[in-house]
């Protein structure tokens, strides 16, 4: 009581500015608090610690459990960014392999190699960084398996704030292996859970199938003392104990805690206690704040003995510091770009923002392609750029055609794909022409490779004999299918791409392939410009007759660029105007596997692959085009089906450097000989 009157006599006293302000301090205090379990900060504490190895057993095939959040909300997604194989989480959790969405704060088990390094067990999974995000967000994303430090300890010369764009990081994340204490007690999975609120050691334990005991068992080093009853710590990771691998049903979200029915005094005891941590926490509470508010008194009455803040001032203040607190309460650190965070010691705001499309001026267009210089001139309206360090590509197109574009299609973090050009900037003239800024591929285009042409003047030798190899071939036919895959079936709608060809389809410094003109409008110039006869081959019948658009129509575009892949040859062969009509390579290809003639299949096969490939692939790869290519879209597959096909070829594929082109010079990327 005495604590209440002193804080109630005092507040009467005080300004609405110094109580915001007194608001704000106690707020602070509180944040610090909760933040330090994500700090970067050298003095907080480190992930991987807590679970001691003494070298028996070294390692253990063991698993993770990762709730479903915004930051890995599917399969492909979760696949991309931590370098785990879609299809061996798919098989770690029993869902078909065609399993793509996933219901939000599902757990799913993601396995791991745990070792014991330097006294103490770890496991690590590698993740491709997103432009602008942070250690911070990552350590969030992953809900308590790692922490800022241990990320930052793991990659010391990569700074933890606004990486750049595809960084391999090394993130560990915090496992054990059983002892034969342990295995004596038929203990043969110590699976990391990360804790989240309003968990206990009761309710997981229900929830598990196992006994409180047999948890505090094993984390006794970390738990200590603790009852089952207790709450646990959110940001944290426990060890569950199990003779095999969990099964998640449908209720196993449920937090029913009853495992028997508790004698009264217990739960007497047990309210008791409750009501005294809130007693202790509201007393230590009051304290602070009365001495906070004391100390602002007397500093304030030394400074303004002799002034008065105007009311209407006071308002202001009031409101400006309203307007922060609620804007600072309301922060959450996402996979999109985060502008600032704490560095060096300094505490700097994080404010969360998603990737948008920059608007660029007229002026950095021309600094950035040397004023439209044809030494920067890659093909038809494209021009390359460098801005602020960064390689552009520019390309030049009608301003009816940039007021076609769905720019929202680009303004959610969750719509870049590590598989589909990135549209980064548009630029808006007065006159007729306007300007939209790409991603840089710096290998040039799929049609490029196969067809000739090299269009990447600036990359590439001139009299170099370069081929695309056949592991490379079977790369970029998956890269290819996981942008489709993304856009028909994880998208929200889904996205018909209707350009999907071998000159839309450009590969990276290390010939991963990714899929331009994503989200551009049909009537771009490209369209205007090109031969009807070149890409009337990639058109399906449905589109042809009925002027019908969808995902069957991509994906039997789709299947004509593999059949480009396995023959060198153009979608359409031109007639000898001698009785001969054009031949699609969509019509060749049935005629070809109809006959069952393993050496018309071979010498229809592009023959700069020479003997470098497998001839049991191509024919599945031949197979898979055939079925893509049917003229009942409802016998073509779907793009994940592809994908999964797809994956298991190349998981065969023997270890090697596949990612390098087959030249006779060996310098990539490449670059113009003198």
């Amino acid at each position: 009581m005495w604590i209440k009157w002193f804080v109630l006599e005092i507040s009467t006293t005080m300004t609405r500015h110094q109580l915001g302000a007194l608001f704000f301090f106690t707020w602070g205090m509180v944040s610090a608090l909760a933040q330090n379990l994500l700090s970067c900060d050298s003095n907080s504490k480190s992930a991987v610690s807590g679970y001691f190895c003494n070298g028996f057993p070294s390692k253990c095939d063991t698993f993770v459990i990762l709730r479903t959040n915004p930051c890995y909300w599917s399969l492909s997604n979760l696949s991309s960014y931590l370098g785990i194989n879609r299809f061996v989480l798919a098989q770690a959790n029993g869902f078909s392999a065609d399993t793509e969405f996933l219901p939000q704060h599902w757990p799913l088990l993601i396995p791991i190699e745990c070792q014991c390094n330097s006294g103490n067990f770890e496991a690590v999974v590698t993740k491709t960084t997103i432009k602008g995000e942070s250690f911070y967000g990552i350590t969030e994303s992953l809900e308590g398996l790692t922490t800022c430090k241990s990320i930052r300890e793991k990659n010391p010369s990569v700074s933890p704030w606004n990486l750049k764009d595809k960084i391999q990081l090394v993130i560990p994340l915090r496992c054990a292996c059983p002892n034969s204490s342990e295995f004596n007690l038929n203990i043969k999975l110590l699976i990391s859970y990360p804790v989240s609120g309003g968990d206990t050691i009761s309710n997981l334990a229900l929830r598990f199938n196992i006994t409180p005991e047999s948890i505090i068992f094993v984390n006794k080093k970390s738990l200590g003392s603790s009852k089952p009853e207790n709450l646990l710590p959110v940001s944290t990771t426990l060890l569950i104990p199990l003779k095999e691998k969990p099964v998640f049903g449908p209720d196993w979200g449920s937090r029913n805690t009853s495992i028997s029915v508790a004698k009264p005094r217990k739960k007497r005891s047990r309210m008791m206690k409750i009501w005294i941590y809130v007693v202790v926490s509201a007393v230590v509470l009051g304290i602070v704040m009365a001495i906070a508010a004391a100390l602002l008194v007397i500093r304030s009455k030394k400074k303004n003995q002799n002034k008065e803040i105007p009311s209407d001032m006071e308002d202001l203040e009031l409101q400006k510091l309203s307007l922060s607190i609620r804007t600072t309460s309301q922060k959450k650190v996402s996979f999109g770009q985060v502008s600032q965070g704490t560095l060096d010691g300094q505490i700097i705001d994080i404010i969360p923002s998603k990737i948008s499309v920059v608007g660029y001026t007229i002026d950095e267009m021309r600094k950035a392609t040397e004023d439209f210089n044809s030494s920067n001139h890659i093909d038809k309206s494209v021009f390359h750029g460098r801005l602020n360090g960064e390689n552009l590509a520019v390309k030049r197109v009608k301003a009816e055609t940039l007021s076609k574009i769905d720019l929202g299609l680009f303004h959610a973090a969750t719509h870049h794909h590590p598989n589909i050009i990135r549209l980064m900037g548009t630029c808006s003239t007065d006159g007729a022409d306007s300007y939209l800024v790409f991603e840089y591929a710096k290998n040039g285009s799929l049609k490029d490779w196969l067809h000739g042409g090299l269009a990447m003047k600036s990359q590439f030798i001139a009299s170099c004999y370069c081929f695309l190899n056949w592991k490379q071939r079977l790369r970029i036919c998956l890269d290819v299918a996981t942008a489709l895959q993304y856009m028909h079936q994880i998208m929200i709608p889904s996205y018909v791409h209707s350009h999907i060809k071998s000159q839309n389809i450009f590969l990276d410094e290390e010939f991963n392939a990714k899929v331009g003109n994503f989200g551009i409008p049909r009537c771009s110039e490209d369209e205007k410009e090109e031969q009807p006869f070149w890409s009337k081959g990639y058109l399906a019948p449905e589109l042809l007759q009925q002027g019908i658009s969808s995902a069957g129509t991509d994906i039997f575009a789709y299947g004509v660029v593999l059949l480009e892949l396995l023959s060198g040859k153009k979608p359409i062969t031109r007639g000898d105007g001698e009785g001969e009509g054009d031949v699609p390579l969509s019509e060749k290809i049935k005629s070809i596997l109809q006959s069952e003639n393993a050496e018309e299949l071979r010498g229809w096969m592009d023959s700069i692959l020479g003997e470098s490939y497998s001839f049991d692939e191509a024919v599945t790869l031949a197979n898979l085009a055939r079925a893509c290519v049917e003229s009942d879209p409802g016998l073509r597959p779907t793009a994940g089906e592809v994908v999964e096909k797809l994956s298991k070829l190349v998981q065969e594929l023997p270890e090697g450097d596949e990612f390098s082109s087959i030249c006779e010079s060996s310098s990539r990327p490449l670059v113009k000989s003198a």
